[in-house]
């Protein structure tokens, strides 16, 4: 175990990590809110988590997750998941990263849950994926449909590229113009094998 004092520096680094992250949340919030989007459920952005002393991989956030809908659509939203850590799930990932989607299904409004975090890096044959450069659409077998990309975490430093990254091609990608949100994200989306450790992808 690390010294007292390391422990320490390891916290308060751990704690910089989450005020940054919740800055970048309150940001996609505000700007979707703007847009005529609203959050679905509460305040919250973690789920999937434990207090229990024997399963300390799930005392840390993970991965934190926001979705919005439209009062009209219902069934139809826009949802971005931060994911630090994916290995209880099987994926390795060597960086955190932003997957961001439209999600839209079949009979229930939509929520959130694991089909946005699952999206694009599943790996079970019942659940297919479909790339379209670095677009990528997965189905469900309850029938949700995420059409999703992924993003580093480090490039969204200030509020321009959030609008630019995040919520123009995803305004694109929920109003069904794929080509334009294809173009936004063409230089910046990452594919999944810059996102696990080599040989570990999923």
């Amino acid at each position: 175990m690390a010294t007292g004092n390391g422990i320490k520096e390891i916290y308060d680094m751990m704690k910089t990590v989450c005020q940054e992250t919740s800055k970048l949340m309150i940001v996609i919030n505000d700007t979707m809110e703007s847009e005529g989007f609203l959050a679905v459920g509460d305040s919250g952005v973690m789920f999937g988590k434990s207090s229990h002393y024997r399963y300390p991989d799930y005392w840390l956030p993970y991965f934190l997750q926001r979705v919005f809908t439209k009062e009209k659509n219902s069934k139809k939203g826009i949802g971005v998941n931060i994911t630090f850590d994916g290995s209880n799930d099987g994926l390795e990932n060597k960086i955190p990263f932003l997957t961001c989607g439209v999600v839209e299904s079949p009979k229930d409004k939509v929520a959130k849950g694991n089909g946005l975090y699952l999206a694009g890096w599943i790996d079970h044959q019942e659940v297919p994926k479909e790339f379209d450069g670095k677009l990528c659409t997965t189905t469900f077998t309850d029938g949700v449909i995420v059409k999703s990309y992924f993003l580093p975490i480090d490039i969204l430093n200030n509020q321009e590229k959030v609008h630019k990254y995040i919520i123009k091609p995803l305004i694109s990608l929920y109003e069904g113009q794929l080509d334009d949100a294809k173009n936004i994200i063409s230089d910046v989306a990452i594919e999944m094998e810059e996102i696990v450790e080599q040989g570990t992808l999923v």
